[in-house]
């Protein structure tokens, strides 16, 4: 099993120098790559208000790290792929992988914001799913198309390259067989460089929630990211992406194979210290980001009471999600719930966060700190398959 950090900063209310939150970013980073950590993912926000989610470019954050970092994989979790140009994008990552000698962990979404959507992309604005998932399947195609092939075009709803009806000039002199019509000079096929260092492309991953995301992922080539379901449910979605795989592939996949959770976390001396320090900011975060409601901590067919349903949209509490997705207290119990998790889904990687909105970066690093000395060891111990170090 392999262990990452999710990395979503914040700024509530706006008020501290971003320079000093990247060095904040960095040092954690630096500390993974040091201890054994698998990656670090980032995820992409555009226009928070307030400073709730306040990197706009996942890559080129992870351009930075890869600079500082020696064995640390790289993750955009998620590039929200429909607010790029598909060509662009996969330069960018290209490139990117290059330059991290071959790190790069490539999970994709869709985008959950109509404000973002509206303003970047409207043909991908969220608020309309079936034109949003359009343009995600098409940015897809097109993403995979351009990593596999030295040659390759695309014609669809949303992006046809090369464009139709280009024809080689002399500020673009490329009279080549392989590119152009011989007959009508139109440039027919599209090469984009570099090639990622990674072929055919960096290891995909889909940031999921429903189950037809879930089958859309095993048909084409991406694992899974799911972000706080409780166990029940996630077997149940693991199982839709291994049949899921097998009706795509014709093989059989093994139950948990390409698939990643995201965990809350927080491990200190004892529980209670561990709320202590962590507990109201967890819940905040929890809280603002609320808009599903509690139905993502559900249990396949469970039915809340009408009363509880509605007191847990206003306000979730932390009895209500702890045994559900929180990995909270000593690192004895910390490790005990992420072995019952390989143990029940035989899940591939798990992507802890510690840093949530106006928690103090000290506070973040001691977890981490006892997370990597405590949690860790006993991981490899038992999976021997936990991080950089172990795969090595």
């Amino acid at each position: 099993m392999k262990i990452g950090y999710f990395c979503n900063p914040s700024d509530p209310g706006l008020k501290r120098d971003y320079h000093a939150i990247l060095n904040e970013i960095r040092e954690l980073a630096v500390f993974m790559d040091r201890t054994g950590f698998h990656s670090m993912w980032f995820a992409e926000h555009h226009f928070s208000i307030w400073g709730r989610e306040i990197v706009p470019n996942p890559i080129v954050m992870a351009t930075d790290i890869a600079a500082r970092t020696t064995r640390l994989r790289i993750g955009l979790g998620a590039a929200i792929i429909t607010f790029w140009h598909p060509l662009r994008l996969a330069e960018d990552i290209a490139m990117l992988d290059q330059l991290s000698d071959g790190r790069v962990e490539l999970g994709v979404g869709r985008g959950n914001y109509g404000l973002e959507g509206a303003n970047l992309n409207p043909k991908a604005d969220p608020r309309d799913q079936e034109s949003n998932m359009r343009v995600f399947a098409e940015t897809v195609e097109i993403l995979q198309k351009a990593f596999s092939n030295r040659l390759f075009s695309h014609a669809g709803e949303s992006y046809a390259v090369p464009k139709p009806g280009f024809k080689w000039d002399r500020a673009h002199p490329v009279n080549d067989a392989d590119y152009i019509d011989a007959k009508t000079g139109e440039m027919i096929k599209f090469t984009v460089l570099p090639r990622t260092r990674q072929q055919p492309y960096p290891p995909m991953w889909q940031v999921v929630d429903s189950p037809s995301s879930v089958e859309f992922a095993a048909k084409h080539d991406m694992g899974v990211i799911m972000w706080r379901p409780p166990v029940a449910m996630l077997k149940e979605r693991f199982k839709l992406y291994q049949a899921s795989a097998r009706q795509a592939t014709g093989k059989d996949i093994p139950l948990g194979q390409r698939t990643s959770i995201m965990r809350d976390a927080f491990v200190a001396e004892t529980e209670q210290k561990a709320r202590d320090m962590a507990e109201r900011y967890v819940m905040s975060y929890l809280n603002w980001s609320n808009w599903r409601g509690p139905k993502i901590y559900l249990n396949p067919g469970e039915v809340l009471p009408p009363d509880q349903e509605k007191d847990l949209l206003k306000s979730l509490t932390y009895d209500f999600v702890k045994d559900r997705s929180l990995l909270f207290g000593t690192p004895e119990h910390v490790a005990d719930k992420i072995e019952e998790l390989r143990e029940e889904l035989n899940i591939e990687q798990i992507l802890i966060n510690s840093s949530w909105s106006g928690i103090p970066h000290e506070a973040t690093m001691s977890s981490m700190r006892l997370f990597a000395d405590k949690v860790m060891p006993r991981l490899r111990t038992s999976s021997g398959n936990t991080g950089a170090r172990a795969a090595e």
